[in-house]
């Protein structure tokens, strides 16, 4: 909404008169006289509005009662019609020349009136100005993003012009170098490629077999026994072990304990260096050793298949942890395969 500058100053010519008015009476006191009078003088004047439409209306119902062809009924006849025009010329020509019907000049109406339009136009003003500011905070946070989406263009732009200059004087450099450099330098960095990848991988690899031997082994026993399921359980020592779990799944009691816990972390350290350097014991493992070549036969298997299933002899604790898991999955109509999952496709590719 534009508000005009003529408009503008007449409210501020109007709010500095009433600011001098206001100044006035808080000079002089006003007696309850003075009062009663001001409100005498809106009462004649309110009187007097209502008045003169009273005298308004009746003049037009005595028009209409007079005249018998009103001119707001469009007649169908010429001649009325045309009469009609002209008693509505004849009436608008005597508005025209008739002066204007306004109040005196001591009347508080014009005050009024003006007061009125003021508070309007100040109404009107405010919710200019909280539409202007919701608009203005709505740009501001487009302008955030539009900042942002800049800042991200210009990061792609400047790595994609390093990078086509690092591709130009990569094609630069091998045009200079003979075919067989060429292919040569190639080579070697699949070369050095694939040897990283075999360390890597065997370096996890051991790291998985020692997870399996800390972790996984005492608890793959123990389901095989028909105790609790791989997780359930944190540590199970070999006594437990060696005792066996009831038909409800609880530890048996061992008849003696030959070894305490220090002994049994010993034990597991010293199979593990055994494991490592390849020598084996002249008596049968425990139940525990068992449950851990189970295990690491089973992911030397299922890593060296890849994507192809592995015939498995039995279904045992260690396959189904690695259902449960989420690392392998059985072949969806043979129970006996198991392969291991390959994250970047479906599980049921």
């Amino acid at each position: 909404m534009e508000v005009s500058h003529e408009r503008v100053e007449k409210i501020q010519g109007f709010a500095r008169n009433r600011q001098k008015a206001e100044g006035f009476y808080d000079q002089q006191q006003i007696s309850s006289s003075d009062i009663q009078a001001y409100e005498r003088k809106l009462d004649d004047t309110l009187r007097e509005l209502q008045d003169r439409v009273k005298r308004q209306e009746e003049d037009i119902r005595s028009l209409r009662a007079a005249n018998a062809n009103d001119i707001y009924e469009i007649s169908t006849e010429p001649s009325i019609r045309i009469a009609q025009i002209q008693r509505a010329k004849k009436a608008y020509d005597s508005l025209l020349n008739s002066d204007a019907d306004l109040p005196e000049p001591e009347s508080p109406l014009p005050s009024l009136v003006a007061l009125e339009e003021t508070l309007r136009i100040i109404q009107e003003s405010k919710i200019s100005v909280s539409v202007t500011a919701e608009k203005i905070a709505a740009a501001r946070q487009r302008l955030k993003t539009e900042e942002t989406n800049l800042r991200s263009a210009q990061s792609i732009r400047d790595g994609l012009r390093k990078r086509i200059e690092s591709i130009k004087k990569d094609r630069s450099a091998n045009r200079e170098k003979p075919p067989f450099e060429v292919a040569r330098e190639i080579l070697q960095e699949q070369q050095q490629r694939k040897h990283d990848l075999d360390k890597d991988t065997d370096r996890i690899r051991e790291a998985l077999h020692n997870f399996c031997d800390e972790n996984l082994a005492s608890m793959i026993a123990a389901e095989n026994l028909g105790g609790p399921a791989v997780g359930d359980i944190a540590d199970v020592s070999d006594a437990t072990l060696a005792a066996g779990y009831t038909r409800l799944g609880k530890p048996k009691k061992p008849k003696a304990i030959e070894e305490d816990d220090q002994n049994t972390n010993q034990h597991r350290i010293d199979d593990m260096l055994r494991r490592q350097t390849g020598q084996e014991r002249n008596q049968p493992p425990n139940r525990r050793e068992a449950a851990a070549t189970e295990i690491h036969e089973l992911l030397d298997a299922l890593l060296d298949a890849g994507s192809s299933y592995t015939d498995l002899p039995e279904e045992s604790a260690a396959s189904r942890f690695l259902v449960r898991a989420k690392v392998a999955q059985f072949h969806p109509r043979d129970a006996r395969r198991l392969r291991l999952i390959d994250f970047g496709r479906s599980l049921h590719d």
